[in-house]
């Protein structure tokens, strides 16, 4: 049961809401991470118990890597010229884990072009955005999957079964690297604990979030070994993937997750940087920090945004363009944070 009596009202506020909708929407950010699908799939199948409508329709197609989860194949493909229409007939969307409602494309012009009550679960930095009738964020929580479990106890703790169990657990595993990472809780670990009493299985979620590289993965991995910067001082790891890269090894965007963590870990430094070209030539950025500097800051000011140490930029820069001015600022980051400067 939720104590925290904001979350509480919270809570309440929306379970009236659900009540009066009998059409559902649920969506995740683009390029959907193990976070956003469980969040996804476990509402889903709560919103079903609840005798809803329900559909899940996401801007990105689910990544190979993450399919195992969705066996049914639930999470669909947005695509305007043959959804848009079926908007006007939903009476709530849930924006989930998505941080800044531009990441959910033209899904999200097309729901408010349709006028759809909008509401954000969430656990990056509030956004304060007028287009959601409700918006609830825990920025201190691991995950959203940790939220979504509030949620159901909070609500209908009785509908809670073993799908979803195993949906909320790979969510807050996939967020805290398998309970490694600087999000992890003791309260993270007791609802874990909680969600293997209904017999998930654990050792399978692990091996396919963390136990699985292909071998065009494992190519490139080799390659960018080869070719890794550092600053000066040791501090900052950067790496670029160029779409020749990827060609090259035969490998696709899903093969370089998981790199920057790897990065991160190497001694001594505090920051890694993974600079990628996108396929229409603009730059992704991935901020990985040991637990020290706060990524997020420089992430900002080029118009990304993100967790404290895990954040991200997408631009319309070139990437050759783009890398030397993220780098100088990360580095001069690095320097303030240690009172170097």
């Amino acid at each position: 049961m939720v104590k925290n009596s904001n979350m509480a009202t919270q809570w309440k506020e929306l379970e009236q809401r659900i009540q009066f909708a009998s059409s559902i929407l649920i969506t995740t950010h683009q390029n959907p991470d193990a976070d956003g699908l469980g969040s996804e799939l476990a509402l889903y199948r709560l919103f079903r118990k609840m005798g809803k409508e329900v559909c899940i329709y996401n801007i990105s197609p689910t990544p190979n890597s993450l399919r195992f989860m969705d066996p049914e194949q639930l999470c669909r493909r947005y695509i305007p010229s043959q959804h848009r229409d079926m908007l006007s007939k939903i009476d709530l969307a849930f924006v989930l884990d998505t941080g800044n409602f531009s990441r959910i494309g033209q899904l999200g012009e097309d729901l408010l072009d349709a006028k759809t009550p909008i509401v954000a679960i969430d656990h990056h930095p509030k956004e304060n955005n007028p287009v959601y009738l409700q918006e609830i964020v825990n920025e201190r929580d691991c995950s959203v999957g940790r939220i979504i479990y509030d949620l159901i106890m909070y609500c209908c703790p009785e509908k809670m079964d073993k799908t979803m169990a195993t949906a909320l657990y790979t969510a807050i595993a996939g967020d805290t690297g398998n309970f490694r990472f600087g999000n992890t809780t003791e309260h993270s670990h007791r609802v874990a604990a909680e969600l293997m009493t209904f017999g998930i299985d654990i050792y399978r979620i692990y091996i396919h979030l963390f136990g699985n590289i292909s071998r065009s993965g494992a190519k490139l991995f080799a390659s960018i070994i080869q070719s890794l910067h550092f600053s000066e001082d040791g501090r900052v790891v950067w790496f670029n993937i160029t779409r020749k890269m990827l060609g090259d090894n035969g490998a696709g965007d899903m093969d370089t997750e998981g790199i920057t963590d790897f990065m991160r870990m190497i001694d001594g430094v505090e920051v890694a940087i993974m600079f990628k070209e996108r396929p229409d030539g603009s730059t992704r950025i991935n901020f990985r920090s040991k637990g020290t500097v706060a990524t997020n800051k420089i992430a900002r000011q080029f118009g990304g945004g993100g967790h404290v140490h895990a954040s991200g930029i997408v631009s319309d820069e070139k990437m050759d363009e783009l890398r030397p001015k993220v780098v100088e600022a990360m580095i001069k980051e690095v320097k303030e944070t240690f009172n170097e400067n």
